[in-house]
């Protein structure tokens, strides 16, 4: 194969290529998120709490992915940022609240499953939460976007179309599973239910071609969990929340101190929420972002000359 056919198809860089500079540039945005944040502790002589620091590190970050997907969409895809997913296009609230209630079922049927088996019990906590639980949900909306963005954004997206999205699915679901290795707590079954979780997350993407459902699912998975039933997100708890948790049994049953998707009995609603957003007749793309992620791009004629200035289209430029 020559060199243009390798890297070029159809004028346009080949989608494998878009996936690993895409890649390439999510590294770039956490260094580049890392060195921002740090310096802008310093210049305001701030030392922040642990989990003020992780709001701003991931809000600092999305912009900043989203400033480098925004160049990738508008050079080698010759689209809009909103065709990445997070256009507002007529029904993205829709899927928004859709997904928030599918991750809400989700979790809640996990938690339900504990209970009634025994292994979790419930107490109200008594003090106030209004502040803690207003910062916990920009936090956890904010840091949802992100992941969805890094996991479900551009890099997928490319990586659907170059090996077909049962293998983008596969792909990126490993990896979704492998970045949550390092946080407390973590098993061998932790990892697998959570790339498992990330099989909904994709089918929701494809199946609408926008972000809006799978941010809401894994938002609303996140602050439930971690916000409302008091029970490890992931590994890492809250200070504050309406109710108290006390699990006990096998954690590989309950996920112990990691959450309950690391056990497996959380296994059982993720799957069913794979097979309703799979089949669900009522998820749909619309025809806007139809026309957004598949209308032909209009590609740039060869056979005028490339200039910095040229005139406005539908007639000359004016002379004076």
């Amino acid at each position: 194969m020559n060199s243009p056919g390798m890297f070029l198809e159809d004028d346009q860089l080949r989608p494998i290529w878009r996936f690993f500079l895409s890649v390439v540039l999510l590294f770039a945005s956490f260094s580049l998120t890392v060195e921002i944040v740090g310096t802008g502790f310093l210049i305001a002589k701030v030392d922040p709490s642990g989990w003020v620091a992780v709001f701003w590190q991931s809000l600092v970050c999305l912009a900043v992915m989203l400033a480098a997907f925004k160049m990738m969409t508008a050079v080698f895809d010759r689209r809009p940022l909103g065709s990445m997913g997070l256009a507002f296009h007529s029904r993205w609230w829709r899927e928004l609240g859709r997904g928030i209630m599918v991750g809400a079922a989700m979790l809640l049927f996990a938690v339900l499953l504990e209970w009634s088996c025994g292994f979790a019990h419930f107490t109200f906590t008594p003090h106030p939460m209004l502040v803690a639980g207003s910062f916990g949900f920009i936090l956890l909306a904010v840091a949802a976007a992100k992941e969805e963005v890094i996991f479900r954004g551009y890099a997928f997206q490319r990586l659907a179309e170059a090996i077909t999205p049962v293998g983008a699915i596969a792909v990126t679901s490993a990896f979704f599973g492998l970045a949550h290795f390092a946080n407390p707590h973590r098993t061998w079954i932790s990892t697998l239910n959570t790339a498992l979780v990330g099989i909904p997350f994709c089918v929701a993407y494809l199946r609408t071609r926008s972000l809006w459902m799978p941010i809401g699912m894994h938002f609303v998975w996140n602050f439930l969990q971690g916000f409302f039933v008091g029970l490890p997100v992931s590994g890492l708890i809250f200070s504050t929340s309406v109710l108290t948790a006390h699990v006990q049994g096998p954690a590989w049953l309950t996920g112990g101190n990691y959450g309950p998707e690391g056990g497996l009995l959380a296994t059982a609603p993720i799957l069913l929420g794979t097979a309703y957003l799979t089949f669900a007749k009522s998820i749909y793309t619309t025809e806007e972002m139809k026309a957004l992620v598949f209308a032909p791009v209009a590609l740039p004629r060869h056979d005028a000359p490339i200039t910095i200035f040229s005139a406005p289209s539908g007639g000359e430029a004016k002379r004076d």
